[in-house]
């Protein structure tokens, strides 16, 4: 498959990190953002993204500039029209992904593969807002996308099976490592790591210490990182969109989150690492 051109809708920080991935693997990148005022945002994030990369020796500063110069922000979907792949990376909202799929089904052509970054909807239900279910496929990565190895390729019953190696190959030019998920609701990572995360909460709801529930489970289960701070990391608000989203498509109190959560964090806008505070408290 000839693939030149990407288009990433959502400037936010995984759409923002996908898109960086994409850049520095050597396509042309468009993040497409309705709202002007996250643009220079996204922008931020990007340049200090970037930056650590080159801290830390992943990047050089001529890779860095390489890739920002691949880069273009557009807060208009025509960009779509010249897609060889789209990504969509919008929040986590059946809502709203119902309406950017069919602004996508309009202008993209009608046999480019379109791809979801969704970590829990299923990609059967999201294909049907599109409308060709056969070159509609998930891509889900993981909260830092330049950082993170995996993505989880999710093809639906209808999903082409050219259209299914097309994105391991995307995954793959992009450095990262793709598995085949099943099509249910969370896919393989948030449908076992909800359970931890919901289990995890409770215990601190009850009276736990979050480094003493994070050690135990970290040296208990051999985990690199306990699954209060990974939730600090990824955003409470993300934590709360996921477990609702799982709690109503599965039917499943496990994924359930107790009400000490919302009362004391969420609610009070402690989001975790990006609000300053959440389990735990971070300098800005």
């Amino acid at each position: 498959m000839d693939l030149n051109t990407i288009c990433v809708i959502g400037a936010g920080t995984m759409g923002t990190g996908i898109a960086q991935v994409a850049a520095q693997a050597g396509l042309r990148t468009f993040v497409i953002e309705a709202n002007v005022e996250a643009i220079p945002r996204s922008q931020k994030r990007l340049e200090k993204s970037l930056q650590g990369g080159i801290e830390r020796g992943k990047l050089t500063e001529a890779d860095a500039e390489e890739a920002k110069g691949r880069l273009t922000w557009v807060t208009d979907y025509e960009a779509l029209r010249e897609a060889d792949w789209v990504i969509e990376a919008v929040f986590e909202d059946v809502e709203v992904k119902r309406q950017v799929w069919a602004k996508v089904a309009e202008l993209v052509g009608a046999e480019t593969p379109v791809a979801s970054n969704t970590s829990t909807m299923p990609i059967k239900t999201l294909a049907s807002y599109y409308g060709r279910p056969e070159y509609f496929i998930g891509m889900h990565f993981f909260n830092p996308p330049p950082a993170m190895k995996l993505v989880e390729v999710i093809p639906s019953v209808s999903t082409l099976p050219e259209i299914r190696d097309a994105a391991v190959a995307l995954c793959e030019r992009m450095g990262k490592t793709p598995l085949i998920a099943p099509d249910i609701p969370g896919f393989m990572v948030n449908r076992a790591f909800g359970a931890l995360v919901a289990a995890a909460a409770e215990v601190w709801a009850l009276g736990g210490e979050p480094a003493a529930i994070d050690q135990a489970l970290e040296l208990g289960l051999g985990h690199k990182m306990g699954p209060l701070r990974t939730s600090d990391l990824v955003g409470l608000d993300i934590i709360k969109a996921v477990h609702e989203s799982l709690t109503e498509l599965t039917g499943h109190d496990r994924f359930a989150l107790p009400q000490r959560f919302y009362d004391e964090l969420v609610n009070q806008g402690k989001l975790g690492v990006k609000s300053g505070e959440g389990f735990y408290k971070y300098d800005q």
